[in-house]
């Protein structure tokens, strides 16, 4: 039996996983200002959005699995940017609403996407050619 040798920098997945900590390890300074993680931002940027949405409506969007975003959605209750409330039309669905400082945090964060973009110096058809792979992949895997 022979040993298989790993050539990491050649690998998709090392090269996803590694460039998507990178970039979240850039994000942190800013977004450690405002307390909010980036999993914490992209559900607060959903919100942005789209107010008064389902859990449920929530996963679809953003892509975290209902338990990891239970967790996040409780941090963000507990840092007062959010309300967690009963649906009106199912009793057993629960809102998530923006709160008055919840709501606040969009302007005072709407500089650090452009921030992240001026740091990685893609031209948009590179943005639009590496979006659409990474899509094209997800699609995939899902």
């Amino acid at each position: 039996m022979t040993t298989q040798s790993f050539n990491f920098t050649k690998m998709v997945c090392f090269s996803l996983y590694s460039t998507s900590n990178a970039m979240i390890r850039e994000y942190r300074p800013q977004l450690d200002e405002f307390k909010l993680t980036y999993p914490q931002f992209l559900v607060m940027m959903s919100l942005w959005n789209k107010d008064s949405v389902s859990i449920k409506e929530l996963t679809k969007k953003i892509l975290l699995d209902a338990a990891t975003l239970t967790a996040i959605l409780k941090r963000l209750k507990n840092k007062k940017y959010i309300q967690i409330n009963l649906s009106h039309l199912d009793k057993r669905a629960k809102v998530i609403k923006l709160t008055k400082l919840g709501k606040s945090l969009r302007d005072k964060t709407s500089h650090i996407f452009e921030d992240m973009e001026c740091r990685i110096k893609l031209s948009s058809n590179e943005q639009k050619q590496l979006i659409s792979v990474c899509n094209n992949i997800l699609s995939r895997l899902t």
